[in-house]
C-alpha cells in the first residue's frame, strides 16, 4: 500500500465527520442529548484533524492535539452512556471520568508523553467495549420497544462496539507487529480508518432515524 492511497483513505473520515456533525445540530432544540453528543464528538475530531494537519505544514508536534482528543472524546461518550442508561450509575461514571482523565493526563505529562498515547487509547476502548455490553445487557433485561431500530441508541451502541472492540486489537498489537515482526504500519492504520467509516455510517442511520422519529413524536421509542 502507498501512502498517497492511505491519505486518500484517510479523508473519507472528515468528510463523513462533517455530515455527521450537520445531521446531529439540524433542529438542534427538539433533538435528543445523546444526538448532540454525536455531533459534539464529531466536532472534536474535525477540530483535531484540523490541528493535525495544520502542526504537521508548521513542522511541530502532531501528537498533542491526538492525545488531548482521545481524552475529550472519551468524557463525551462516557456522558452518552450516562444519559443512554437513564442516570442509574451517576457516581460509577463520575469515577470512571475521573480516573480517566487523570491515567491520561499522567500518560501525557510522565510515561508515553508527546508520543501517540496508545496506553490511553487502549484503557479508553476497552472502558468503551464494557459500557457497549452494558448497554446491551440493560436493553434486553428492560425491553424498551420491539423495534429497536427505531431506537437511535441502538445505531450508536453498535457503531461504538465495532470501532472500539477492533480498535482495541489495533492498539494493544500494532507496536509490536510492526517493530518485531516488521509488518507495513500503513496496512494497520488503514483497518482502523476502516474501522471508522464502519462506525461512522452506522452513527449516520441513527442519527437519521432519529430525525424520523421527530416527525413522529408521539410514538418515539424509549432507548432505556
Amino acid at each position: 500500500m502507498t501512502f498517497k492511497l492511505y491519505q486518500q483513505i484517510g479523508e473519507v473520515g472528515p468528510a463523513l465527520s462533517i455530515v455527521i456533525v450537520m445531521m446531529s445540530f439540524f433542529r438542534y432544540s427538539v433533538r435528543d442529548v445523546k444526538s448532540k453528543l454525536v455531533g459534539l464528538f464529531h466536532f472534536l475530531s474535525l477540530a483535531t484533524y484540523g490541528s493535525v494537519a495544520t502542526l504537521d505544514l508548521r513542522g511541530m508536534e502532531v501528537n498533542i492535539p491526538q492525545n488531548i482528543y482521545a481524552i475529550a472524546n472519551f468524557i463525551i461518550l462516557i456522558v452518552v452512556y450516562y444519559h443512554a442508561l437513564n442516570k442509574r450509575y451517576r457516581n460509577f461514571y463520575l469515577v470512571v471520568g475521573i480516573g480517566f482523565l487523570t491515567f491520561g493526563l499522567f500518560n501525557i505529562l510522565f510515561w508515553q508523553r508527546m508520543n501517540f498515547n496508545t496506553y490511553t487509547m487502549t484503557v479508553g476502548s476497552f472502558i468503551v467495549v464494557i459500557n457497549c455490553i452494558l448497554y446491551w445487557y440493560r436493553l434486553m433485561i428492560d425491553l424498551p420497544v420491539q423495534q429497536l431500530q427505531r431506537v437511535p441508541m441502538f445505531w450508536f451502541n453498535s457503531a461504538f462496539l465495532i470501532y472500539n472492540a477492533g480498535a482495541l486489537f489495533l492498539f494493544l498489537f500494532t507496536e509490536y507487529l510492526v517493530k518485531v515482526l516488521h509488518n507495513n504500519l500503513l496496512i494497520y492504520w488503514t483497518f482502523h480508518n476502516i474501522l471508522i467509516f464502519v462506525q461512522q455510517l452506522v452513527i449516520i442511520i441513527g442519527l437519521w432515524q432519529d430525525l424520523r422519529n421527530i416527525k413522529s413524536r408521539s410514538s418515539l421509542p424509549s432507548a432505556l
